[in-house]
This record gives structure tokens, sequence and C-alpha cells, in this order.
């Protein structure tokens, strides 16, 4: 029975010393048509297809709180460890200012990625389509409004470990 249990101790250290995922961690900034600019932490696994980000905007006389969350269809070369990437996601964020406002929407996200340093540094250029509807909460008042023309575009790297 002792036997028995060490050989399922040793195989989880060994299971639990394995890379069994790489994790890419990175900035980006850019700027939103229809909005402002702004900078994110971006965060991938390469085992799930989605890309996280969550960033900070800056306006006049305001900042922005946000988060996306884009889930890639595909991502195949365009040559060696250039590629491009296109899939659909969802964002939104908080605008702390008076009024407030809140942003949500789907994204069509699309956007090219090249791989250096022997895949441990990827630069990557996006851009998405986002429909939000937007939520204003003035001191009395709230009122809400679809915006079509919402795309962020946003220039970045990730390290990958």
């Amino acid at each position: 029975m002792k036997k028995k249990l060490l050989a399922v101790l040793a195989a989880f250290v060994i299971a639990g010393t394995a890379n069994v995922f790489a994790l890419g961690i990175g900035a980006q900034g850019g700027y939103a048509v229809g909005g402002n600019g702004g900078a994110a932490l971006s965060l991938k696994v390469d085992t799930l297809p989605c890309v996280l980000a969550i960033d900070l905007g800056f306006g006049n006389n305001y900042v922005s709180v946000g988060a996306t969350a884009d889930w890639w269809v595909a991502n195949p070369a365009i040559q060696g460890t250039w590629g491009y990437f296109y899939g659909v996601g969802v964002g939104g964020n908080v605008a702390l200012s008076d009024p407030m406002a809140l942003l949500v929407g789907p994204r069509l996200v699309a956007g090219t990625n090249l791989f250096l340093l022997d895949g441990f540094l990827e630069l990557y250029l996006q851009a998405a389509w986002q429909p939000s509807f937007t939520m204003v909460v003035g001191s009395d008042t709230a009122s809400g409004q679809f915006l079509w023309g919402y795309v962020p575009v946003n220039v970045g790297f990730r390290v990958w470990l």
C-alpha cells in the first residue's frame, strides 16, 4: 500500500513539474474610434483560444477601467512566424467621471501577430468592431444609447513564459 501511495505521489510531482501550458503576458496601447486612448495588460494561455485584456482609458475629465475577452477562431501563418488572427469576443468598461458611464458589447476581432526570439516575444496589431450599448448615469438621470461605430485599435507585445 505504501508503494502504491509513493508511486501516485511521484506521478503528481513529475506532472507538476512538466510544462503543461505556456503563458503570454504583455502590454498594449491603442485608440478607439468613437472613444479615446488607453493602455492595457494582455494575457493569453496557449491552451485556451481566449485572449484577455484589462485596460485603463483616459479622456477629457475622465478615466475608464475595462476588460475584453476575445476568442480567436483561427490564427493561421502567413509566412514563418508571421500570422493573422480573427475571432469574436465581448468587451466593456466603466468611465469614472461625472456623469458615470457603462459601455458593453460584442466584438469582431482581426489582427496580425509576429513571433520573435524563438517564440519568446509576440508583437501584434489588432482592430475590433465593438457595437456597444452605453448607459450614462448622471446625478439624477440615466440615459442609454447604442454606438455602432466603436472601433478600438491596439498595438502590443506579449512575452511567453
